[in-house]
């Protein structure tokens, strides 16, 4: 096996270095010293390029893992920071209009949603050990969301305004049109017992009238996106958009006594 020693280092340079000098000094000779020298140099340069381009992609693998790392880390806090962000925002508005309602509110966080009725109702984290009573109405700061059905030590549920099992005396901001709005079972919010000659339309914003026990009047409902005739011919009804977005709510006040 070939090994390279210091003897077949220095024999070797004693033979290169009297070539250069000699090519050096007379340069009739310098063409075939170069011709000579060259395959070897050739092979030495490209087996420096290829140590030197593993070495480099070593350093730059780890850089790379680094720095794929570092991204993962700063993605985390940033989403941290966002969703912190956002719910200083919400709590903020709550406050806002805690401090603006002339009644008695508490503030919930939500905490799930009954699998049985998912779209339809969600549980906070606060019961009658936190003043919370059944039939007390919930609302956002964007508006009315639902009615408290069952009330537990530490938590209690709310059903929605889009449930069908629940309905609220309503009035049309504009006209003082009057209606009932209630849920159906698709979940869509309808305003309904409307004279054929009601004075609605597509935008109008719909607020309690106050006419139903529990519900303070002026609660903001929602806006109507479409008026049509029911099925008898006789009356009308109006499929309202909701105020609130009943599907991403995660905290809410519940007006106490």
């Amino acid at each position: 096996m070939f090994r390279l020693t210091r003897r077949t280092i220095f024999s070797v340079l004693g033979f290169i270095v009297p070539l250069f000098i000699l090519s050096a000094l007379v340069p009739v000779f310098r063409r075939p010293v170069i011709a000579v020298l060259r395959l070897p140099l050739y092979a030495f340069s490209a087996i420096g390029r290829e140590v030197q381009g593993i070495v480099f992609y070593h350093r730059n693998y780890l850089d790379r893992l680094r720095l794929s790392y570092r991204i993962d880390f700063l993605n985390n806090r940033l989403a941290a920071m966002k969703e912190i962000s956002a719910e200083n925002t919400r709590l903020a508005n709550l406050l806002a209009l805690k401090e603006q309602v002339p009644y008695k509110v508490v503030a919930a966080r939500v905490i799930g949603r009954d699998p049985s009725n998912w779209s339809s109702s969600l549980i906070i984290d606060k019961g009658s050990s936190g003043r919370i009573r059944r039939g007390a109405v919930s609302v956002s700061y964007l508006g009315l969301v639902g009615r408290v059905t069952d009330v537990r030590s530490d938590s209690s549920t709310i059903t929605l305004i889009n449930d069908p099992n629940l309905s609220v005396s309503a009035r049309v901001q504009r006209s003082r049109q009057e209606g009932l709005v209630c849920g159906s079972l698709g979940g869509a919010l309808l305003m309904k017992l409307l004279p054929k000659d009601c004075d609605i339309a597509v935008g109008d914003t719909v607020v309690t009238s106050g006419l139903t026990a529990a519900y303070p009047k002026g609660l903001l409902i929602g806006t109507v996106s479409a008026v049509s005739r029911d099925f008898s011919g006789l009356s009308m009804y109006a499929v309202i958009k909701p105020s609130v977005d009943l599907g991403n709510l995660e905290e809410v006040l519940i007006i106490a006594e």
